[in-house]
């Protein structure tokens, strides 16, 4: 049986120090923030769970890492939204990008569904959970934190939400993208799409 204490501990010896030195501060050894202007990056590491493990056979703690970025000049759209320490949590960034395995070995596993691709899969006896570990700690910074950095230049991630499916969450963060951005032309075009948007749900 593996222990979350066990991997906690790995998480903490192994991928912490390489966070801290990109400003990251944890509030537990699966959440990490790092403040920069006008946005938050966050790390989230999370278990597959209980039903993930029925169907696949794999234990329930393995991993799912995403990394995401909360722009803060883009007000919640609930005002009842649940805080850790005033930061926010992953699914409240308004982009998220999944990790994604480094290790052939971990790919070879996982060749047939790539939708798994982004779980980290422990053997039952979790002989493997510093192998994992580390390989979360290279993709954060092969991918992830390359990531954070491209779309922390707020032209580049108005692009990416321009490019998105059209959708109420869409043009909701694209029209106070283009507000902030002074973008006037393009706030007017997404107020009015979202206004649109917001009507079919009656609001």
């Amino acid at each position: 049986m593996i222990v979350r204490k066990k991997i906690d501990k790995k998480i903490k010896r192994i991928l912490s120090p390489v966070l801290k030195e990109f400003g990251f501060s944890s509030i537990n050894s699966r959440n990490y923030y790092a403040l920069h202007n006008d946005c938050i990056w966050v790390l989230n590491i999370h278990h597959v769970g209980k039903y993930t493990s029925e169907l696949s056979g794999w234990p329930a703690q393995s991993l799912n890492a995403t990394v995401g970025i909360y722009y803060d000049f883009i007000p919640p759209l609930s005002d009842d939204i649940e805080r850790i320490e005033n930061f926010p949590k992953y699914y409240e960034c308004q982009l998220q990008m999944e990790l994604c395995c480094q290790n052939n070995e971990i790919y070879d596993q996982i060749k047939d569904n790539k939708k798994l691709e982004s779980i980290w899969w422990f053997h039952p006896n979790g002989s493997n959970i510093e192998d994992v570990v580390h390989d979360i700690r290279n993709a954060f910074v092969n991918t992830g934190l390359p990531w954070l950095k491209k779309y922390s230049n707020l032209e580049r991630a108005f692009e990416k939400i321009e490019g998105e499916l059209n959708s109420y969450h869409k043009f909701y963060k694209a029209k106070f993208f283009a507000k902030y951005l002074n973008q006037w032309d393009k706030y007017e075009k997404y107020n009015q799409l979202f206004k649109v948007e917001a009507t079919k749900f009656g609001e």
